[in-house]
């Protein structure tokens, strides 16, 4: 493990299939930060909101000292969906004409049970709490949802970055256009509202690019966890993620580095871990690398 030095980071997100102990782990690294004197924030983004039962603490949306130098936050993703959609409906109405406003809220209305919902929402979660609190805090901890969902949304910015920019690029030539058949065109909310969400997007895509930004995949010993925890270094690598470390949580003993990443092992604990005592030895065996 002397290959990973986890100081070196400032942003943690912790990927895995379900159950397998991202919360444990997120929660445990986080102390482990917390106790080596970093300011650091603890999110969780997966919807099964465990980290409140795990802290013993009563998490809202907004940072929860749990500790000295230790806060923590849980983002109710569908509140976050709703008030991202209607964000996007206060922005509608500024560029739609009246007569087509309605079309565009019913557009919206759908958007919430489409697929992919989520991952905006948690995408824009990400980044409201990165801008809103970059300045309090050094180091910020992410508990992802399940593996599928994270890499997609992982993925997602680099292809909303681009998405955007042709939609920016149509409009600024129908701009072009108008403006040389003698239109008056002054400034566009439309461009303006493009342009936010351009620098939304370009943010996240640094985010999760950069060489401070530490992503690991969490596994089990059985068969189905590794081969998921194998497909998703695979899949978030292509995305061009790289992935610093696998946690190799309820292991007996230690082997070797899986899927060629260095690897981290976590034996079994005796009794489900609830409280910040019960995580003692995961805090341990993190600070040795930090």
């Amino acid at each position: 493990m002397k290959s990973v030095n986890l100081k070196g980071f400032n942003v943690f997100f912790l990927s895995g299939k379900g159950g397998v102990g991202k919360s444990t782990l997120s929660t445990s690294l986080a102390l482990s930060l917390s106790k080596k004197g970093f300011k650091t924030l603890l999110v969780s983004l997966d919807p099964a909101h465990s980290l409140s039962i795990l802290l013993k603490e009563e998490l809202g949306g907004s940072p929860t000292q749990v500790i000295q130098n230790l806060f923590s936050l849980e983002v109710d993703l569908e509140r976050s969906m709703r008030e991202y959609l209607k964000r996007v409906e206060k922005e509608a109405e500024k560029i739609v004409s009246p007569a087509l406003i309605g079309n565009v809220k019913n557009q919206i209305e759908l958007a919430y049970y489409s697929p992919g919902a989520l991952e905006l929402a948690a995408v824009d979660s990400i980044y409201q709490i990165m801008r809103k609190y970059e300045g309090n805090f050094e180091k910020f901890v992410f508990d992802t949802a399940p593996s599928g969902y994270t890499v997609r949304l992982m993925a997602s910015p680099d292809k909303l970055l681009n998405w955007v920019d042709s939609l920016i690029k149509m409009r600024e030539e129908s701009l072009k256009y108008r403006k040389m058949a003698g239109e008056p065109v002054g400034r566009d909310p439309v461009v303006e509202v493009l342009r936010r969400r351009r620098e939304e997007y370009s943010f996240l895509g640094k985010v999760f690019k950069s060489p401070k930004t530490f992503f690991g995949v969490v596994v089990n010993p059985g068969k189905l966890s590794l081969e998921i925890g194998k497909r998703t270094v695979e899949e978030l690598e292509r995305a061009g993620v790289r992935v610093n470390l696998i946690l190799a949580n309820r292991f007996q003993g230690k082997g070797g580095n899986l899927f060629g990443k260095p690897t981290l092992y976590f034996p079994p604990l005796k009794e489900e871990p609830i409280g910040i005592e019960s995580l003692e030895p995961f805090v341990e065996l993190f600070l040795k690398v930090l």
